[in-house]
């Protein structure tokens, strides 16, 4: 389809301008035009409601005078009183026909049919009973009533000689006649309707007997107030009124729309005609418009077409009006600029805007270049450790200088033919062709060495480790997909290992690809209900009473079975979930404390806390709300903190053992002996015990390096005046040293193997009903 020229684009933006500006008026005055005719409508109605509230009143006392008249006139009340029947029907039709009456009953005194006017039926027994409680309690009755689907007025008085002997019921029919009498006096179509359920029957009315039809099934009583309804083709405002108070008969006034609107449609033909003539007026302006610009115009929109192209080798010329001169030199210094730009902009893309290193994108597709071309390709992928930290602590523009620092340092560090590329955020691409795998690492170690030489920032000197992943091709990966995510599977082999290089090992993506499934199904691990706790009892070796018992996490994954806890805590760490997987811990071991109280069962009880819970700020006020909500004494909890997390940032780790230790709980060094902490360093803890790492009990034999070690720690842990806890205790001759050595307390399987919070409440009982000094001797060698 050929594209429109720019004369007919002008003629057409012309033309709906005026059409939507006549469209606007319109709409407007429509619009006026409908809220005016509602208005008017709405007073009519309301004077309608006033005139028939008069008509009714008057019909009203006519109806009531007849009555009052027939009721005391003497010979009625004498054929009343004798109870002849054939001459009261006589007088009541004779009566009834005399004041205008359409119906007449006589009832007994207490309310019961007794004649009527001649052919007249005798009314059901509810009509009867309404009149009769509402005359009796007020002393008269004026209600509307259904009778053989006529509806009437009616007036109910007592006949008296000189007792009351009977009631005299009179009443008018709501007929057509009725309804275009009172549309004389209003203009307004009327109509007398009773509802049952939401079936509408029309008793009288104005509309002609067509309508009534479609009125009786469009009409809902819905209250007292306007509404708009559609009669057949008709459209009207309508408004309701009871006809007397207390019953569902009512007054339907109809004012009809089409007919309030009829004045208003020449006004409408005459806006439609003057919106014509403005369409022709602007096509002929627009015409002329359009013949004395689209030529020069035209000729810039080529030249506009060639920048679009890349073509920037010829300015653009136009003639025309000065206006036209003027954007056609302004078309000529933009299309510099845009050269310019673009070239700004294809470097922009390709580079990374804080270091100026090739970014992800551009990265991919030269690594793809380089594979391409054969031969080896080595790819390191690294980031800086620890950098979040860097960021919290010290703020987003210190962590850009820092990156912008480590991009220098890595283009230092690397050869010409070397690419250095920033993958986003604190992560780094390096691609070095040419090399194979041997080369490669011990380049990256020397980068990895570069880096932990401090750098020098405006601001400060900072120190900064990396962590470099390594992956070669063609050994590791055909493509460049391959080799970027398994740099990052040996980059994340690094960072747990806390080392400085990893090379991608063969058969780690299923690893990996198990640590990732463990670490996204471990955040719904606590809302399925698949972790629980267990707990190992802690024994005094002197007396072997159960001192303290040691609550250890476990986890049944739904597919995968049983996830060893130093498979999933570390992913928890590095996920950032061990928070919340702490709290649930304590929270549980918390539940399961006070229950073992409440069964005579008082313990201590320890919880294992992360390095990463020692950046928890809020974890002091989390541990005294539980402790508050359990019951449980503070003294009872002891947290136990491995030695290796305390010696990774040991002034933060002993500000917040402070805080711990002001809750009032009791601070364990876990794992003791594996994290070299130097004396002046422990004895600024605040810490009650020391537990001696597995590793060193196991295998403890009389004369060993380990029983060494052990000895030692027990004396400095009581020259310390700390109690010092011995776990991993699985044999007898163990034991018997620890024994020897005066250790306080000691756990492991030689005991118990960690039971289930009810299991371990039986254990104990059973213990200590059945412990002797054959279980575990008492005496201590010295």
């Amino acid at each position: 389809m050929k594209p429109r020229s720019f004369q007919t684009r002008v003629i057409a933006v012309m033309i709906a301008v005026v059409v939507a500006a006549q469209l606007a008026t319109f709409a407007v005055v429509t619009v006026a035009t409908q809220r005016a005719v509602s208005s008017r409508l709405e007073q009519e109605l309301h004077v309608g409601q006033r005139v028939w509230e008069q008509f009714q009143q008057s019909r009203s006392e006519q109806l009531l005078a007849s009555a009052s008249v027939l009721s005391d006139d003497f010979g009625f009340r004498a054929a009343v009183a004798s109870g002849d029947v054939p001459t009261l029907r006589s007088a009541l039709g004779n009566q009834g026909t005399r004041v205008g009456a359409d119906l007449a009953w006589l009832l007994d005194r207490d309310g019961r049919w007794q004649a009527g006017a001649e052919g007249a039926a005798a009314p059901s027994a509810e009509v009867l009973a309404g009149l009769t409680r509402q005359a009796a309690r007020d002393g008269l009755a004026l209600q509307t009533v259904v009778v053989n689907d006529a509806l009437y007025l009616v007036v109910m008085l007592p006949v008296m000689a000189p007792e009351r002997v009977g009631w005299l019921a009179i009443g008018r029919r709501y007929d057509d006649a009725v309804a275009r009498e009172y549309q004389r006096l209003t203009g307004l179509e009327a109509a007398f309707v009773t509802s049952a359920g939401s079936r509408t029957r029309v008793h009288a009315s104005t509309l002609p007997a067509a309508q009534r039809a479609s009125f009786a099934s469009a009409w809902t009583p819905q209250g007292d107030h306007t509404r708009p309804i559609a009669v057949g083709s008709d459209h009207y405002l309508s408004d309701s009124h009871p006809l007397t108070e207390g019953d569902d008969a009512r007054l339907v006034l109809l004012d009809s729309y089409d007919r309030a609107l009829a004045p208003y449609r020449a006004l409408r033909s005459r806006i439609l005609l003057l919106s014509g003539l403005a369409a022709l007026l602007a096509v002929a302006v627009a015409v002329a418009l359009g013949r004395g610009i689209s030529r020069p115009v035209s000729r810039l929109a080529t030249a506009a077409q060639r920048i679009q192209a890349g073509d920037y080798s010829q300015a653009p010329v136009a003639g025309g009006s000065r206006e036209i001169a003027e954007l056609a030199g302004a078309f000529g210094r933009m299309q510099a600029d845009i050269a310019a730009r673009e070239a700004r902009i294809l470097h922009q893309a390709h580079h990374d805007g804080l270091t100026g290193l090739p970014n992800r994108s551009h990265a991919y597709d030269l690594l793809q270049a380089a594979i391409a071309r054969g031969g080896d390709v080595a790819v390191l992928v690294m980031d800086v450790n620890r950098f979040k930290e860097i960021n919290d602590t010290l703020g987003h523009e210190f962590g850009d200088q820092v990156l912008r620092e480590v991009a220098q340092r890595l283009r230092s560090a690397s050869d010409d033919a070397h690419l250095v590329a920033r993958l986003g955020g604190d992560e780094f691409m390096l691609m070095l062709p040419g090399l194979r795998c041997e080369a490669a690492q011990a380049q990256a170690h020397a980068l990895w060495n570069a880096l932990k030489q401090p750098l020098d920032l405006p601001s400060t000197r900072v120190g900064v480790e990396g962590s470099f992943g390594l992956a070669c091709h063609p050994e590791h990966g055909a493509d460049a997909d391959t080799l970027l995510r398994r740099a990052d599977i040996a980059l994340y082999d690094a960072k747990a290992a806390h080392g400085g290089v990893a090379v991608y090992q063969p058969g780690r993506d299923e690893s990996h690809l198990r640590q990732l499934q463990l670490m996204t199904d471990l955040r719904q691990a606590i809302s399925g209900g698949q972790l629980e706790l267990k707990f190992q009892p802690k024994l005094d070796a002197a007396s072997a009473h159960v001192q303290h018992v040691e609550a250890l996490l476990r986890w049944r994954h739904p597919t995968l079975g049983a996830v060893a806890p130093d498979e999933f805590i570390p992913l928890a760490e590095r996920s950032g979930f061990i928070h919340e997987l702490t709290r649930f811990v304590l929270d549980q071991a918390l539940a399961c404390h006070a229950v073992w109280r409440a069964g005579g069962l008082d313990l201590g009880l320890a919880v294992n806390l992360s390095a990463m819970d020692l950046l928890d700020a809020d974890l002091p006020d989390y541990i005294e709300q539980r402790l508050a909500a359990h019951g449980v004494p503070a003294e009872r909890l002891i947290l136990e903190v491995t030695e290796s997390a305390l010696m990774q940032d040991i002034e933060y780790a002993l500000r917040m053992l402070h805080r711990l230790k002001a809750c009032g709980v009791r601070l364990a060094i876990d794992d003791f002996g594996t994290g070299y902490s130097s004396l002046a360093q422990l004895k600024r803890m605040p810490v009650d015990e020391l537990k001696i790492d597995k590793s060193f009990v196991m295998q403890l034999e009389e004369g060993s390096d380990d029983a060494v070690i052990v000895r030692s720690t027990i004396e400095l842990g009581h020259n310390m005046g700390l109690s010092v806890i011995a776990e991993g205790v699985e044999n007898d001759r163990a034991l018997a040293l620890l024994r020897h050595y005066r250790c306080d307390m000691v756990q492991g399987y030689l005991f118990s193997a960690p039971l289930g919070s009810a299991a371990l409440l039986d254990w104990c009982h059973q213990r200590e009903r059945t412990a002797t000094t054959a279980d575990l001797p008492l005496e201590t060698d010295a």
